[in-house]
């Protein structure tokens, strides 16, 4: 069994790093290559404070996204849809 709160932890310092912790490398460079371009953007357009906020809302994204795909494999369900469309596993 994994570590829920270990796979969590893991994407909040590195967005998608919680998912590589679980085996699953592909959703892990598509979820940090994703969260490199979105903060890239947002820090490039909004000021720094608000970028700040968006960048904190986009790794508790990624870290609830690592939650629940640690809550699948070890109840042995199926991996949910990385933005509900994106089968990568």
């Amino acid at each position: 069994m994994k570590n829920i709160y270990l796979a969590a932890i893991l994407s909040l310092f590195i967005p998608g790093l919680g998912v590589a912790y679980l085996g699953l490398y592909k959703r892990f460079l598509v979820s940090f290559v994703i969260s490199c371009v979105l903060s890239i953007i947002v820090s490039t357009i909004l000021e720094s404070s608000i970028s700040y906020i968006i960048t904190i809302i986009i790794a508790l994204f990624f870290a609830y996204d690592a939650y629940t795909c640690t809550e699948a494999i070890n109840n042995n369900t199926q991996i949910p849809l990385l933005f509900t469309k994106l089968d990568i596993q």
